[in-house]
């Protein structure tokens, strides 16, 4: 639970509500207003529910295969005996909530953890970091899909590690890898850092959530539609055209290598660096006393918003370096650092400005062809890291010497 003291950013709440609303309407009158992801859900949870085929059935025009597990598919069943267009109306309410709750959740995490609650204006702060964020925000309401909720778990299960509460943050996290399993590797931090409470709840959750399905469908049926889910998995993410990607980075723009397997090099390479980093910091707070809980906020939030450029995905899991944003917004609020700002903005316009309304169709294709998004992205994250280790952990350090 969030502090009693910490006082609610209303004014922040407000603009959200207004924006949402906004959003809301003006898909409506452009009859838009079909949530095509979710149209997948929802067709699946149907589907499962009335004993038709899962997996390979195209649910909604484009990429509409379900991708997730069986147990997925039963937690939307709910929502599927509503008429379509109220569900999508309870869809688009509980990412609305998800939205409003993640940026009060990561304020509050930065301001105790990172901050010691120095943070000036967190209206201000929260309201420009969701015109930051507003073209992924307005596909990801436009298509239905549960980024923001996912990120919303994530903050859970990192503030209840940081509050101690160990085995409850494994709750959200099992919820989070049942849903997509390519975010396993936030699990990182955890084992390298020996939180085994909260990975072996995750872990036992996980095959719960496994088993589960089989007493609604036979433990015969179950066992199928875990490898075809499997299968399917392996399909999209070897088909899927992402140009975000590091790999397709250096494919499409140095024509180096062509082979399948540069991927999984270049996942080995970041994930190799990634865990030298967080040794690199349980090396620090044992040597020079840094701080422990600021450290794996960092290392938490920034693997999260380097997933798209590790995975193929789509565009609006971009929206998973929000934290970082607001990390970087509050620092530069609070410092006034005219240099470092100018950066950020230069970064965020490349990171949430190309939109083909702006930019026309031609040149938003062509930005997209180059990969400027996972650009971007890349620079955001090393920017953020930048931020924290020469600005914030080296005043840190000068407080607790002036003590």
């Amino acid at each position: 639970m969030i502090s009693p003291i910490y006082k609610v950013p209303y004014r922040f709440i407000v603009f959200t509500i207004l924006f949402l609303v906004i959003d809301f309407t003006i898909d409506n009158i452009n009859h838009r207003f079909v949530m095509g992801d979710f149209k997948v859900y929802y067709g699946a949870a149907n589907a499962i529910a009335s004993g038709k085929q899962l997996y390979g059935v195209l649910f909604s025009p484009g990429s509409g295969y379900y991708k997730y597990s069986p147990l997925m598919a039963f937690a939307f069943y709910p929502l599927s005996i509503l008429p379509y267009y109220i569900a999508c109306l309870v869809n688009y309410v509980l990412i609305s909530v998800a939205i409003v709750l993640t940026g009060i959740f990561v304020l509050h995490i930065f301001n105790t953890y990172v901050f010691n609650n120095t943070v000036k204006s967190p209206n201000v702060i929260l309201s420009v970091a969701i015109l930051c964020i507003t073209i992924h925000l307005i596909r990801e309401l436009g298509l239905g899909n549960m980024n923001m909720i996912l990120l919303l778990l994530l903050c859970l299960s990192l503030y209840g590690i940081l509050q101690g509460r160990f085995i409850l943050a494994g709750i959200p996290l099992a919820i989070v890898l049942i849903t997509k399993p390519f975010l396993v590797i936030v699990l990182i931090p955890l084992v390298l850092r020996r939180y085994f409470k909260t990975v072996s709840t995750t872990a036992i959750l996980l095959a719960l959530f496994a088993i589960l399905p089989s007493l609604l469908v036979g433990v015969g049926m179950d066992v199928s539609l875990h490898n075809q889910w499997l299968n399917t998995m392996i399909i999209h993410a070897n088909g899927f055209p992402s140009s975000n990607t590091l790999d397709a980075l250096i494919r499409n723009n140095f024509h180096w290598f062509t082979s399948d397997a540069l991927q999984y090099i270049i996942l080995s390479v970041v994930l190799t660096a990634y865990m030298l980093y967080i040794r690199w910091d349980m090396v620090q707070e044992r040597e020079s006393g840094a701080n422990q809980s600021q450290n794996l906020i960092m290392e938490w939030f920034s693997i999260i918003a380097m997933i798209p450029c590790l995975f193929r995905t789509d565009t609006e899991h971009f929206l998973m370096s929000w934290p970082l944003i607001i990390f970087m917004l509050i620092y530069l609020f609070n410092t006034k650092n005219i240099a470092l700002s100018i950066i950020f903005i230069a970064i965020v316009l490349l990171y949430a400005g190309n939109s083909s309304d702006l930019l026309g169709r031609e040149l938003s294709y062509r930005m997209n062809d180059i990969g400027l998004l996972g650009i971007s992205n890349v620079l955001l994250t090393l920017f953020a890291l930048y931020i924290y280790r020469s600005k914030v952990m080296l005043q840190g350090k000068m407080a607790l010497v002036a003590e």
